[in-house]
């Protein structure tokens, strides 16, 4: 697996995931965030996928690509619902286990492959969906940029593209406390994150032609996660935290246009992009 630029090395980054990041063993942790406790991350889950659902509306015979799928944390909910749904990877590791779980919930039409984002085996207009969920703030702006025309192309007219970034504008990513690693270059382990500049992304893609609609941000979520991030808690402090979790994903869920709020607080934003 050669190198395809001087400023990222795609086999370093399937080694960190495929292999390090693995040994943290808890699934969210893996794929999501490997610092914080499970209710932070199960409520991150919560928000992102009853987003996806809710928008998606997946059925029988849909077609749709979960691109970076890790460890079918989405692909095995969403193939249960009768899409077909193919699961992609740069880790071979992760897609095994992707694959094992979701035979295990008895979803019958999911497949799987081993691909580069930046340049996907597919042939054009092939799926009626794609979901890039939170992977570009782990790509170098060029992949990014390579990720995206990918994603369109591989679209069917009048498909849509899922996609989730996190929010370079937001007062509390940007404090720096957050994520000691977050240094937009791929350290010696092959991580690589980095903030994204969302809205000249998605810019992009409305200038091209396509349709962007916000479909959701996470301000009361993250407001809560950065008050607690690197406290110390006791059990049943960990209960009452779990509990303000649910009801703050909850309240994202209920206010999906977060207007100045969410532009200056929220962690992420998801984004239904439909291409004509």
């Amino acid at each position: 697996m050669p190198r395809i630029h001087p400023d990222y090395d795609r086999a370093s980054a399937e080694h960190y995931w495929g292999e390090e990041r693995r040994k943290l063993r808890d699934e969210f942790r893996i794929v999501l965030s490997a610092g914080e406790p499970p209710y932070v991350n199960a409520a991150y889950h919560a928000w992102e996928t009853n987003t996806l659902i809710d928008s998606l509306a997946p059925k029988r015979g849909m077609r749709v690509l979960d691109l970076a799928c890790g460890l079918g944390r989405v692909t095995a909910p969403l193939a249960a619902t009768g899409a077909t749904v193919v699961g992609v990877d740069n880790a071979f590791a992760m897609l095994r286990a992707a694959r094992t779980k979701t035979r295990r919930a008895g979803a019958k039409r999911a497949s799987f492959a081993q691909g580069f984002a930046g340049m996907l085996p597919f042939d054009d207009r092939a799926f009626d969906a794609v979901l890039c969920l939170g992977l570009l703030e782990h790509l170098p702006a060029w992949l990014q940029k390579a990720t995206l025309a990918e994603c369109m192309r591989v679209l069917k007219p009048r498909g849509a593209l899922f996609l989730v970034l996190n929010n370079n504008r937001s007062l509390l990513l940007n404090a720096g406390k957050d994520n000691a690693h977050r240094q937009a270059r791929q350290l010696p382990n092959g991580y690589y994150a980095g903030l994204v500049d969302r809205e000249t992304l998605v810019g992009k893609l409305a200038k091209a032609g396509a349709r962007v609609s916000a479909i959701g941000s996470n301000g009361h979520y993250a407001v809560l996660r950065h008050a607690l991030h690197g406290r110390t808690v006791t059990p049943r402090e960990a209960r009452v935290a779990a509990g303000a979790f649910a009801a703050a994903t909850e309240r994202d869920l209920e206010t999906p246009d977060q207007g100045a709020f969410g532009a200056t607080c929220a962690d992420h934003f998801f984004y239904r992009i439909v291409r004509r």
